[in-house]
């Protein structure tokens, strides 16, 4: 899909080159995590597959066409562009906003806002809420997701994200990045995404170009990054932990376990047979097999066995879901200070739960694998 071959830049003869002999291959559908040092080529690169920087010398290839052929506008309109901050205009509103391309491609009224619609319901903004607001009336993590709304609106194969999550906060950082990854299972662009983050690139990556002094050092999957680094520059770069990085590259999906209900009306002596029989130490609590209304601990009903179910639930207080990566998991469980946490899907029904001891069994099992295979 996008390819560089021998591609140069430098911006003055007597310095070096910003972009050093690159060869690179991203492949249709993936993600291509460009990270490195500040200086290292990464934004330059990116920027030269929509001629917003010119190359010096090579080749750029996107989609079998050798860009430097192409006009520069309809290249551009035809690539997806999201930047750090968004770029959202503050006088307009965010369907306008989001409509600018098609606009300018001269689509049809009706088609335009059916598609704003599409995209806003695609970034879970509701159209009738949020389609008429304006960009000062949206948090951080909202004015991002509209942006990537607004990249995607022409339907573009290939997307350039400029370090588009950097301004947030870790929490809504991290909210948005999972939002982004279910958007993409749906969408399948071709994506180049500049990173300064590791960490970011591990987990929102098909692959990773590993970058310094306009160079390209290593390139592969996030796995053999961590597992295989070329040299010590990439060593440095992921820095220490490598076992708590791969939870990266693990979801809650794999480990989770799934959990017994119990009608609240039962007594607590039903509720810990259920536990013991299923081999967990929490149970849900439903009214009628219908709504949940929380959980109750096996420390709890085994003192109470005589209670009811009803007089020892405890609230489930936060949740992730099953393509949440494991180290996520573990910085929600850090952040509520609970040794476990619940497993709900995308419409909010609680499945399971995640243990700190599920979370180190992972690791050291990939850890096994690891060791096993060398």
């Amino acid at each position: 899909m996008i390819r560089f071959e021998n591609v140069i830049k430098k911006y003055n003869e007597k310095d070096r080159p910003a972009v050093d002999n690159l060869d690179l291959h991203i492949k249709e559908g993936e993600i291509c995590m460009l990270v490195g040092p500040s200086g290292c080529g990464k934004t330059t690169t990116m920027k030269m597959i929509n001629k917003l920087i010119k190359s010096t010398s090579g080749k750029i290839y996107v989609n079998g066409e050798d860009i430097e052929s192409l006009d520069p506008i309809k290249l551009r309109l035809k690539i997806g562009y999201v930047i750090q901050g968004t770029g959202l205009f503050p006088h307009m509103t965010i369907g306008e906003n989001v409509a600018m391309v098609p606009n300018e491609l001269g689509w049809d009224k009706n088609k335009i806002s059916k598609k704003v619609d599409e995209l806003l319901e695609l970034m879970d903004l509701d159209p009738e809420v949020y389609r008429d607001k304006r960009p000062r009336d949206l948090s951080g993590g909202q004015r991002q997701r509209v942006g990537v709304a607004r990249a995607l609106a022409a339907d573009p194969p290939v997307m350039l994200m400029d370090e588009p999550f950097g301004a947030l906060d870790p929490i809504t950082r991290g909210k948005i990045q999972d939002e982004f990854l279910r958007v993409q299972e749906k969408i399948g662009k071709t994506i180049v995404f500049v990173t300064h983050d590791i960490d970011e690139a591990i987990k929102m990556g098909d692959k990773i170009a590993v970058m310094r002094d306009g160079k390209l050092v290593q390139f592969g999957t996030p796995a053999e990054i961590l597992s295989n680094p070329a040299d010590d520059f990439v060593s440095d770069l992921i820095g220490g932990n490598s076992a708590i990085k791969m939870m990266n590259l693990m979801k809650c999906k794999d480990v989770y376990r799934e959990l017994p209900y119990i009608d609240y009306k039962e007594k607590s002596s039903e509720a810990l047979k259920l536990m013991l029989k299923h081999e967990v130490k929490n149970i849900l609590v439903t009214q009628s097999g219908q709504k949940l209304l929380g959980y109750v601990r096996y420390k709890d009903v085994f003192k109470n066995k005589e209670k009811e179910v009803s007089e020892l639930i405890n609230d489930i207080e936060e949740t992730v879901t099953p393509k949440t990566t494991l180290q996520d998991a573990l910085s929600k469980m850090f952040s509520i200070g609970r040794k476990a946490i619940f497993v709900s899907k995308e419409k909010g029904r609680v499945e399971g739960i995640i243990t700190m001891d599920d979370l180190l069994k992972a690791v050291s099992d990939d850890d096994q694998d690891e060791n096993t295979s060398a």
